[in-house]
């Protein structure tokens, strides 16, 4: 009877030091794995405003000063895809703005010697021109909608994510990257800046010879200067589908080559006002890198 006590307690304590070593075991267990490849991102995004006005401001010494005052919408940051996989990207301001609400996009010298250039000015970059991924140019007044500027290259992916939930998005990530084919087909199908990609509702905004400023060597707007026209049209293939807008929605879900040159998918997840006055307008992404 002794001996038979004393085995069965070796086997208790056996079975006891397995569940113990399967407790505190660090070992890669195939569950613990599901989502080493998606590595689960958020990013909101504000509408691009860069509207203010020009105030005059006295200093202590009686002279005046002339200032950008930005309005009550004024915001001008982009969102920048990260470029290593620990990174969330970052909202990056665009300088540019910070004393003026337009810039030139376009600027090129008079051909026949002249003292004078050829300008095109606007109060948003061209997509090639901006310093981040993402920009966000227009929402509509029921949400139902928004439009955004890539500087990359895009293509839709013919699947909705409607949610918010992280691990549903891992997921959808994990199951959409098992198709290899599916993934390499849809690499093949971007378009730079999203432009007539496949699924995608895309259209450029052209410039046309009423948008052409002169300037003089100071910059300086000038009147009754008439340039040729191969200088008008120089300026105007230079800015030709290089303004180009992509319409979304929430729950699309897009393929997405950075300017970083890795790949993304993101999930349209939320298209809103804030909760406070101005009430501004912003878009929230759900995204993961892919291979």
């Amino acid at each position: 009877m002794k001996a038979k006590i004393k085995i069965l307690t070796n086997f208790g304590f056996l079975i006891y030091f397995v569940f113990i070593l399967f407790q505190s075991c660090e070992c890669p267990l195939k569950e613990a794995n599901l989502y080493s490849n998606c590595k689960v991102r958020e990013a909101t995004i504000t509408k691009f405003n860069p509207n203010g006005t020009i105030q005059q401001v006295s200093n202590p010494d009686g002279t005046y000063d002339l200032v950008f005052v930005p309005d009550s919408l004024y915001s001008i940051h982009t969102f920048l895809f990260p470029f290593e996989a620990n990174l969330s990207g970052s909202l990056v301001n665009d300088e540019r703005f910070a004393k003026s609400s337009t810039i030139p996009i376009v600027k090129i010298p008079f051909s026949d010697g002249r003292p004078y250039y050829i300008s095109i000015f606007d109060n948003y970059p061209q997509n090639n021109d901006m310093n981040g991924d993402i920009l966000l140019y227009y929402v509509a007044d029921d949400f139902s909608y928004a439009e955004i500027r890539v500087a990359g290259e895009l293509v839709r992916i013919n699947q909705n994510f409607n949610s918010e939930n992280s691990s549903d998005f891992c997921d959808f990530i994990n199951n959409f990257t098992r198709d290899t084919a599916e993934i390499a087909r849809l690499k093949s199908d971007l378009k730079k800046f999203g432009l007539n990609a496949r699924n995608t509702d895309s259209y450029a905004q052209n410039y046309t010879s009423g948008n052409i400023v002169v300037l003089d060597v100071n910059n300086n707007i000038v009147a009754n200067i008439t340039p040729l026209q191969t200088d008008i049209d120089q300026a105007l293939q230079k800015t030709t589908n290089k303004s180009v807008n992509v319409r979304v929605s929430i729950g699309q879900v897009y393929l997405y080559r950075a300017r970083n040159g890795k790949y993304f998918i993101f999930a349209i997840t939320d298209i809103r006002q804030g909760t406070l006055s101005p009430f501004k307008r912003r878009l929230t992404i759900m995204f993961s890198e892919v291979n």
